[in-house]
């Protein structure tokens, strides 16, 4: 077994939001609640400029609200290649409350895998992402 350094790069803007949007459908989303932190996973789609996750009221996730200051966390590994890519979305979270909007996200390809009803449907804008891959390029 070799001790060698395995490179880390940097990834641009682009590949994280590529990575985010095109490789991942489950990331942990964290907060403070009640004064603690607190990571828990979602099911998710993004886009260029936001994260969107579905909740409902009385949960954990549905505490987060308009205004909160959040981080979002995608990742893969390969453990037997020491290799593997994560990127984290800093941003705000905000309840989507346009009728049309929230008709259009039910219809859409995101569906939680918990709620059923009533809907809490959150919005992470995508204020920093920052990125990084382990191993080959």
């Amino acid at each position: 077994m070799t001790t060698s350094q395995r490179p880390l790069h940097d990834l641009s803007r682009r590949d994280c939001l590529e990575l985010l949007q095109y490789h991942s459908f489950v990331g942990r989303l964290g907060f403070v609640l009640d004064g603690r932190p607190m990571v828990l996973p979602v099911n998710y789609l993004a886009d260029a400029d936001a994260v969107v996750f579905c909740t409902s009221e009385g949960t954990a996730l549905g505490a987060v609200g308009d205004g909160n200051q959040v981080v979002f966390e995608v990742d893969e590994s390969h453990p037997l290649e020491r290799s593997g890519w994560s990127v984290v979305v800093r941003g705000t979270a905000s309840v989507v409350a346009d009728p049309g909007e929230v008709e259009a996200l039910r219809r859409g390809p995101l569906h939680s895998w918990v709620t059923r009803a009533p809907e809490r449907w959150i919005r992470i804008t995508i204020e920093e992402v920052t990125g990084r891959r382990l191993g080959q390029r």
